[in-house]
């Protein structure tokens, strides 16, 4: 099985401690647990979870609505006490529907589904060249070649990524996820679920702060660790 992360989103405190322990018992790291879905919000403005287990009825905003609100959501299994929103779950693309009380034996049958939807991806090798000068980038409809020596830094818009550099700022088709695994890793890095940055072109850093030109770029506490070890800096106690 691969190693899953998870977020937890039920206004129910006993519900979310339920799908912990079923997660840990299977092996599945949660990143977060939320009563709500403005607390979901922000953390996936910093983090990539590999599933959202996600409540239906909930004060403000319900899941299926917060479902439909997100441009590129995770995969999905929803968690409810009803069985009448099954059919709007499954036109959201939901990976499963579990409806409570959740048995361990149900939720394995829903991880296993998760664990075989996301095995084929994360099979693939991502092979950069680190001879890699250049890469060709989907601009409206033309593909712009644009030299590695030249990038500031990337800036995720769902879909699309804003390309930084030191003359001109392009929109083209693809994500952070593509262009990481894309780029040599020896000369980019990912700091924060939005910003990919060409280490080269750090200013320098203040708090959750890097400074590139005249930008200031937070860095995601999940990418802190690892930028800090890149720079062979000292994490902070």
């Amino acid at each position: 099985m691969n190693h899953l992360h998870a977020l937890i989103i039920d206004d129910e405190p006993m519900a979310r401690e339920l799908i912990e322990r079923h997660c840990k018992a299977a092996g599945i790291s949660v990143i977060g647990s939320c009563k709500n879905a403005v607390e979901a919000f922000q953390i996936l403005h910093e983090q990539e979870p590999d599933v959202m287990f996600l409540d239906i009825q909930m004060p403000g905003i319900t899941g299926l609505n917060f479902l439909r609100s997100l441009k590129k959501p995770p995969k999905v299994i929803f968690t409810t006490a009803y069985q009448e929103h099954a059919v709007d779950a499954f036109e959201l693309e939901a990976l499963d529907y579990l409806v409570k009380p959740i048995t361990y034996e149900r939720f394995l049958k829903a991880v296993q589904r998760l664990d075989a939807a996301t095995s084929a991806l994360q099979s693939i090798p991502q092979v950069t060249d680190p001879l890699l000068t250049s890469i060709f980038l989907k601009v409206n409809r033309r593909l712009v070649q644009v030299e590695l020596a030249d990038i500031l830094f990337f800036e995720s818009l769902g879909d699309y990524v804003k390309v930084f550099t030191t003359t001109a700022v392009l929109v083209c088709y693809s994500t952070l996820n593509k262009l990481t695994a894309l780029l040599p890793e020896q000369q980019f890095q990912r700091v924060h679920r939005s910003y990919l940055i060409a280490l080269k072109r750090i200013h320098f850093m203040e708090g959750n702060f890097i400074k590139i030109g005249d930008t200031d770029i937070p860095i995601g506490q999940t990418y802190k660790e690892a930028l800090n070890k890149r720079l062979n800096l000292k994490t902070e106690d």
